[in-house]
């Protein structure tokens, strides 16, 4: 078991996401533990399972549902992304082929017009900053270099010797190994 579902019985999209993943195959992986019974010790919050023992409610888990990914360094995923992540594997369950007409993709950051660019901006950035009077957006350079740029490769010393055999000639080793049997 791979991972650990936090729900709450009083929270409906919890009991709507229990009600799939207790559908599909994935539900072998993961651990379902209720947060309705819990109580509070020494600043630890603590859920009672149904056989009345005790386990700590990490202080990660703010909301549910919440599903705790062990083998990912216990990641948290909340609400929506949970069935998102599960997604794939419950659709692999499924056998139906469906033909579908390709479509259209790109592997490559580069829209329609030939410009690569971010797909984000800067919360803290200004309009001032972006526009031709500022920095021109120098901030956002992912793929792009500016003209004082300097390129240099890291390339191994000109007095490299190779080490290989050298001077040495066949019949020089061929001697040696015969040498060598005697």
């Amino acid at each position: 078991m791979s991972m650990i579902l936090y729900y709450s019985n009083y929270c409906s999209f919890s009991n709507s996401t229990v009600q799939k993943l207790s559908k599909s195959q994935i539900k072998d992986d993961i651990h379902f533990v209720c947060i309705d019974n819990r109580v509070n010790k020494n600043n630890e919050t603590y859920i009672i399972l149904s056989n009345q023992k005790e386990i700590l409610l990490p202080h990660i888990i703010n909301k549910v549902p919440a599903l705790m990914l062990l083998n990912r360094g216990n990641q948290i995923i909340y609400g929506q992304d949970i069935i998102e992540y599960t997604q794939p594997v419950t659709n692999n369950n499924n056998t139906i082929e469906q033909v579908i007409e390709p479509q259209a993709f790109c592997f490559s950051d580069i829209n329609s017009y030939g410009v690569m660019s971010d797909n984000f901006s800067f919360l803290d950035q200004s309009i001032e900053s972006m526009s031709a009077k500022g920095n021109g957006g120098l901030r956002q350079l992912r793929n792009y270099a500016t003209l004082e740029y300097k390129d240099s490769i890291e390339t191994p010393p000109e007095d490299y010797v190779p080490n290989k055999i050298g001077d040495i000639s066949m019949e020089k080793i061929q001697n040696e190994r015969a040498n060598a049997i005697k």
